[in-house]
Parts: C-alpha cells; structure tokens; sequence
C-alpha cells in the first residue's frame, strides 16, 4: 500500500468553481490545460469563443456534448472511465443545470409509466408535473454517483476534473446583524453540502467592486474562508487572486503546484532515506 513517502502526483486537481453567474467560472476552467471535454448542461459553450480568440486557444482542443438528460450522461462518464482518451480536464458545467437534468429524467420516466400502464404516476398541479420527495432522493443518488466516477477518472487517468456551480444568497439576522451567505444551488438539501468535501480546490468567484462608478469591477477568487464564502486550496496560493481577463490556470494554478513540487522535494531531502515496515501477525 502506498504511504505519504511515495511520490505525490500534483499536477492534477479536483476543482469546485461555485459563484453567482458572470462571475467568469467557465472562463477559468477554460484556461486549464488542454485537450478538455465539456460535460454541456448549460447549453452556453459560444461564451467562451472570446476567451478563447484572445488566448488563442485551438478550438479542436474544446470538445463537449449538450445534455438534457442524465442517462446520456452516464454513458459519457462509463466511457470516459473504461477507454483510454487523450483528455487533460474534464469540466462539468454546471451542477446547477445537471440536477435539472436528473430532474427531468424522473418526470420523464414517470411520464413513460402512465402512458404504459394508464395508471396516473406522481403528482401534477394545474396540469404540470411536479417532483416528489423520491426525485430529490434520485437526485442526491445521481450526484454522489458522479461525484464518484469523477473521482476515480481523477486518480487514474490523473487529470483535472473542474465541477461549476452557481450560489444562491442567504439573508439571516445574527445579534441585530445581517449575516450573508451563499450555498450551492441544488433541488435538495444534501447534495450541496457533500459536494464540496470531495473536492481538493474549492474557489469563491467574485466581483470586486469597482470605487470609480463608470468602471465594471474586478473579477476575483477567494482560494480560503473569508467567512461569509467558503473555499479551500491545499496548494500555496494567495488568500484573494484577481485573475480578471488573464488565464488563471497559468497565471497562478501553475506556479502554485510547480512551487508546491519543489516544496516536497526539499521535504524529502530531511527525512531519513529508511523504508519502516510493519509486522502483521
């Protein structure tokens, strides 16, 4: 079995972007290394065409599949763990819009149940179907299951997975105070509080705003907790990283773990050049 001794791999991340829109996410994982596959929910690939003209990014390096279903999605990720592929990122974008996804699958197979067995499946309000309690449950199944094969595709093939998600803002009253918050949109409660404990690098996008009015404001990471917005980095990365229209991956992601590297090797220069086993009886 491995221990902490052997050599880390550290040129590959499992990454969450999370942030309101426009906050530039997709704009960020596009600047990860490349080929990439894009798993499409958002249906907002043309976004990227002007990050990619001013960066000069070969648009055969972008590929990506639009989905409206989860099933479909499934396929991919089988096929992208199973068969050797030439991918260097894998980016899902977004959360938000594959739980929509997940969603519609379970109204559209129950859909299927009533057609067949003329039997009224589920429950519609004004003549909408709705979802029950059991499609959050689906739902919060579907994501681990990915959030799983995510991981294994990570550590095999050793690639950067970059999961994107939208926040939605909380108000609350602490001590007379008005504390803001921000969470994962999810349809369920449970989905959006695991996500984030299975990724390496957690980044908060922001807007900076900007004290001159007719002046948009700065775009922005926040790689730690500042609070308010939850992040996490185990990489030597500043606390905020105003990245705005510059390439995040090699402005600062690549000489963090390049600093990183060099931070390990002198690590192992102090530690005894011995090999400790342990008897099992």
């Amino acid at each position: 079995m491995p221990t902490m001794a052997d050599e880390l791999k550290l040129d590959s991340l499992f990454c969450l972007f999370k942030g309101e829109p426009g906050t530039r996410k997709s704009t960020a994982a596009l600047s990860f290394p490349k080929p990439q596959y894009w798993f499409s929910h958002d249906k907002k690939m043309n976004n990227l065409l002007t990050p990619m003209s001013k960066w000069g990014v070969n648009k055969s390096d972008i590929h990506y599949d639009s989905y409206n279903d989860f099933a479909k999605m499934q396929q991919k990720v089988q096929q992208l763990k199973l068969n050797p592929h030439p991918y260097k990122t894998i980016v899902l974008d977004s959360l938000t819009s594959c739980v929509d996804s997940i969603l519609w699958q379970t109204k559209r197979e129950k859909a299927g149940i009533t057609r067949q067995s003329g039997q009224q499946a589920g429950i519609k309000i004004a003549g909408i179907q709705v979802n029950e309690q059991e499609d959050f449950n689906a739902e919060d199944s579907a994501l681990a299951e990915i959030v799983r094969e995510f991981k294994d595709i990570h550590e095999y093939f050793r690639i950067n997975i970059i999961i994107i998600a939208h926040v939605l803002i909380t108000y609350s009253k602490e001590n007379s105070k008005t504390v803001v918050s921000r969470t994962i949109i999810t349809a369920g409660k449970k989905a959006c509080l695991k996500i984030p404990a299975y990724c390496e690098e957690v980044y908060h996008f922001n807007i900076a705003s900007s004290i001159e009015a007719d002046k948009e404001g700065a775009y922005e990471i926040m790689t730690r907790h500042t609070g308010q917005d939850f992040a996490n980095t185990s990489l030597p990365l500043p606390l905020r990283i105003p990245f705005g229209d510059e390439q995040l991956y090699n402005g600062w992601i690549k000489p963090a773990i390049e600093k990183q590297k060099q931070q390990f090797e002198e690590y192992k220069q102090t530690q005894p050049a011995t090999t400790n086993t342990i008897e099992v009886k």
